[in-house]
């Protein structure tokens, strides 16, 4: 905030009074040892009687005085006055430039809370936004984690499951279930469909004989992921890729039972 100037009064009264009591002072101080001196044997004897035209003389050399000193006290006002004048006038633009650097000061500190405040209007800004994305990433794991806790609850309901493939335009798959110590690949469309085992320390090099034989544009791998076969579902996933096919995954349960079923109709 800018400082408000007040205009500052100035009054010579009490210069004046000094003046005027002192003058007083020494009027009285003079009368006094006046009426003294005249009063004491020595003053009688040194000082004559006064006739009348003495005292008129006496009373107008104190006139005099009283003027001359009226006129002294005039030009000692005016002499006063002038100085202060003339000191408020060399004071006045050192006092302007101290409350213009104020200013300035204060105007600085203004901008810097100005840009604080917009800083922190973005902050909040931005936090909302982040919030928002936040509370939708944790409805959509909420309902993931609703779905995956269906699946399951059905797969524990059921001591196993069925493979159904189709033929059609569709790719056909290949399953393989990723379990405790290896794999198992099943071609559900093969005329024999039985299963084959890849042990755990053979895994890429029987996996990779078995895919190669298998055209990736017409062929898709589906791997079913049991709890014991996670560790294996990385390493299958980029295998997979690696050779060409198009991967999808799904969770299994450990103990459920894979069955294959009939192919739906077409050719």
């Amino acid at each position: 905030m800018a400082r408000r100037r007040q205009r500052v009064r100035f009054s010579l009264f009490a210069f004046q009074d000094i003046i005027t009591g002192l003058c007083g002072v020494l009027i009285l101080f003079v009368m006094i040892m006046l009426v003294d001196f005249v009063m004491t044997p020595e003053g009688r004897a040194a000082v004559p009687p006064l006739t009348e035209e003495d005292a008129n003389v006496n009373l107008e050399s104190l006139r005099q005085e009283i003027l001359q000193l009226e006129k002294d006290l005039a030009k000692a006002r005016e002499e006063a006055r002038t100085a202060i004048v003339s000191s408020k006038e060399a004071a006045a633009p050192e006092v302007a430039a101290k409350l213009t650097a104020e200013l300035n000061d204060k105007e600085r500190e203004l901008a810097a809370l100005v840009s604080q405040v917009a800083d922190l209007r973005t902050r909040v800004a931005a936090a909302k936004d982040a919030d928002a994305r936040n509370k939708k990433k944790v409805r959509e794991m909420e309902e993931t984690r609703r779905i995956l806790e269906g699946k399951i609850a059905a797969m524990r309901n059921k001591k196993g499951i069925t493979l159904i493939p189709e033929r059609g335009t569709f790719k056909m798959p290949v399953y393989i279930i990723c379990g405790r110590g290896g794999v198992e690949i099943i071609r559900p469309l093969k005329k024999d469909s039985k299963g084959k085992w890849i042990e755990r320390g053979v895994l890429r090099d029987g996996v990779t004989r078995e895919l190669e034989n298998l055209d990736h544009t017409t062929h898709t791998v589906v791997l079913l992921v049991r709890p014991s076969g996670i560790e294996m579902m990385n390493e299958l996933t980029g295998l997979v890729k690696a050779l060409g096919f198009s991967c999808g995954r799904d969770p299994l349960e450990e103990d459920v039972e894979v069955s294959i079923g009939t192919a739906g109709g077409g050719t």
